[in-house]
């Protein structure tokens, strides 16, 4: 038999930005449910893999950098509030082969904000890290407050921080429904019934599903990360070996030092194959890493063909690539975030401030380049 129970905020789908969500909400004092369709922390949306790159000098847009400067201080608050890292500064290089302004734009960026970086001669940039050989007319910039995120403490930390405010975290529990009236809104599992003020959509890869009524304009990717051996490990631990970005034929490739898993990381920002969450090969097959292969057999000679792991992950991508952190149109009891399209996990915690803003201050506006009437005003 369903029953009603009453919390202050609704939460539909608990991974990373559901997470931050929960945790902002609960920072406000509301009482926040989250409801997750799989475990709390998995591998079956965009944030497995063990780790994500944070950088500030961003070259997708300048408007990013005082949302991702938010993002950091939350993440420094986390670490304190839990003692337990999440945040490694390494340092990072973006870089860019002739006729690709990556590392341009990102210095761009750097300059308007005032983001301290150093742009290198190719030569002194593979003489500091020997492990690189930048051809000589390749583009690279260094910027020594990026690094990276550990996906699975942060999203327990973030968790653990909600809970202890009052949060609730049910997990194995999908919202088969959801909806709103003059009242507040509500969300049905197969055995209750959710009723709040306010209620946040949250659900990655399934936003298309759960938002249908919306026709945004999502499409699932299907991504590949790869581990990849490397001939002398010990060159490639964070204390001297920088995350990279890299721009050029071979894709948007990036890659991290290695940590954990005994392999230097690496995967292809761009591409991917148009999926569903639900049928979706969640198997990796020999020959998709090529890309990756051949930058680095141009930039890091010491990493080798031998593959250590592999993993599937899901892009929920926008036409733009820039986020939807928005209220719903015909309410503004619900607010949703979506299409984080592969570069969202550094700003979680910036962006469950902003979806609890959305819902708990009549007087809050989404950011006009994350706003979905954007769509509307390119379609004129």
């Amino acid at each position: 038999m369903v029953t009603t129970r009453h919390v202050d905020a609704i939460v539909i789908g608990g991974g990373t930005m559901g997470t931050a969500a929960a945790w902002a909400l609960a920072r406000r004092g509301m009482r926040a449910l989250v409801l997750e369709q799989f475990q709390h922390v998995h591998d079956q949306g965009s944030h497995s893999g063990e780790t994500r790159i944070i950088r500030h000098a961003y070259a997708e847009s300048p408007e990013y950098v005082p949302l991702v400067r938010r993002a950091d201080e939350l993440w420094r608050q986390l670490e304190a509030e839990t003692g337990r890292q999440v945040l490694i500064r390494c340092g990072g290089l973006e870089l860019a082969a002739p006729g690709y302004d990556h590392a341009r734009r990102a210095r761009e960026s750097a300059d308007l904000h005032g983001i301290s970086y150093e742009w290198l001669a190719p030569a002194e940039a593979s003489t500091r890290w020997p492990e690189f050989r930048v051809p000589d007319d390749w583009d690279v910039l260094f910027s020594p407050e990026s690094g990276y995120l550990l996906t699975e403490p942060a999203l327990r930390g973030m968790a653990e921080l909600a809970r202890n405010l009052g949060a609730t975290i049910l997990e194995r529990t999908p919202a088969l429904a959801w909806g709103y009236d003059e009242r507040g809104v509500w969300a049905e599992t197969a055995s209750d019934r959710f009723a709040a003020d306010a209620l946040i959509v949250t659900a990655g890869a399934w936003a298309a599903d759960l938002l249908k009524q919306l026709e945004l304009p999502l499409e699932m990717r299907r991504k590949t990360l790869w581990w990849q051996a490397v001939d002398q490990p010990a060159l490639y631990a964070p204390e001297r070996f920088p995350i990279f970005i890299t721009d050029s034929d071979a894709g948007e490739i990036y890659g991290f030092p290695i940590h954990g898993t005994p392999g230097l990381k690496i995967a292809n920002h761009a591409g991917g194959q148009r999926v569903h969450p639900e049928t979706v090969d969640r198997q990796t097959h020999d020959g998709e890493n090529a890309d990756c292969l051949q930058l680095t057999a141009e930039l890091l000679p010491g990493v080798t063909s031998r593959v250590v792991q592999s993993a599937v992950c899901l892009y929920t991508v926008t036409p733009d690539m820039d986020f939807i952190v928005d209220r719903h149109p015909d309410t503004p009891r619900v607010a949703f975030g979506a299409g984080f399209s592969g570069h969202g996990f550094k700003f979680a915690p910036a962006i469950g401030e902003m979806l609890s803003d959305l819902v708990s201050h009549p007087a809050a506006r989404p950011l006009p380049r994350l706003s979905v009437a954007r769509f509307d005003r390119a379609a004129v």
